[in-house]
């Protein structure tokens, strides 16, 4: 009788990881979040508030700039919080040194089926380390975010700090 109860219970958990799976390959299509941060690093280079292409036109526009940050994330879901960081930390003469990028930004999706929009925003952290040290608390409106998967391959600037040279942009693309 102990046997006849394991097998039900292993019966039963394949049946319901079936369930899942079949849910999930019915779902279709991921939609992916595209975040990228850029710092100037020739002189008289601007950034552009949309730049459109596919991916490798988005890179090429940015010739005038470094690539700090660039992120694809897995399937994104409303209300998910993104986080994008990449930060060096140093000893320095006083203690350590932060250089870096840190962002939490908020997805919002709204509406369903084949054109549903998508909107990012939040904070975002800029440290500069060194003798001349900042620390830049960049507050990120919502901000529409293009769809690849809607006919416009392009990107959207989404924060330009002029000073020191730092612009934040992103998409969403589409994947399996």
């Amino acid at each position: 009788m102990r046997r006849d109860v394991s097998c039900r219970k292993i019966l039963f958990c394949a049946f319901i990881c079936l369930i899942g799976w079949s849910l999930q390959a019915q779902a279709g299509e991921a939609r992916h979040i595209n975040f990228a941060a850029f710092q100037k690093n020739q002189p008289g280079f601007e950034f552009d508030p949309i730049v459109a292409g596919k991916f490798s036109d988005f890179i090429q526009a940015m010739e005038g700039a470094q690539i700090l940050i660039l992120s694809h994330t897995s399937d994104a879901v409303d209300g998910d919080v993104l986080n994008f960081q990449q930060d060096v930390l140093r000893e320095g003469k006083e203690g350590m040194v932060d250089n870096g990028i840190n962002c939490s930004l908020t997805l919002r999706i709204e509406g369903e089926g084949s054109s549903p929009e998508y909107t990012i925003g939040g904070l975002c952290r800029i440290f500069r380390g060194g003798s001349s040290a900042q620390k830049i608390t960049a507050i990120i409106p919502p901000a529409s975010l293009p769809d690849t998967a809607q006919g416009f391959d392009g990107w959207i600037e989404l924060y330009e700090d002029q000073k020191n040279g730092i612009a934040f942009y992103a998409n969403v693309s589409t994947g399996h």
